[in-house]
């Protein structure tokens, strides 16, 4: 089903033009990264898909589709994650070579407190 609403959208995406591909694209590799950020944090921190789902009530299938680029979640359950490991969002701007502003970057990062 995933898969195939995928496709919908590359399609749809194809049909208005390769700047919309782009975008597309460009989602796609930044729920990947931050399905991969999830999963390498867990681990560092060592704990386990099923310990994460019960401390956030997000079921421990759901979190292995997400740490596998099988799913995008809404930003809400990535919080709710990041949260339940006692981490948190951190936004920064990613600078060129020229060192202007690009775009900006989210990223995972141990809350103090």
């Amino acid at each position: 089903m995933y898969n195939q609403f995928m496709q919908g959208l590359e399609a749809k995406a194809k049909e208005k033009g390769p700047e919309h591909v782009q975008t597309l694209r460009a989602l796609r590799r930044h729920y990947r990264r931050l399905g991969q950020e999830l999963a390498e944090e867990r681990k560092k921190l060592g704990i386990s898909q099923e310990a994460l789902a019960r401390v956030t009530g997000i079921d421990q299938a759901e979190i292995s589709r997400i740490e596998h680029d099988l799913v995008d979640p809404r930003l809400r359950t990535y919080v709710k994650l990041l949260e339940g490991m006692g981490l948190g969002l951190w936004v920064e701007p990613l600078v060129s070579a020229r060192k202007t502003v690009k775009s900006r970057q989210v990223s995972a990062r141990r809350v103090r407190r």
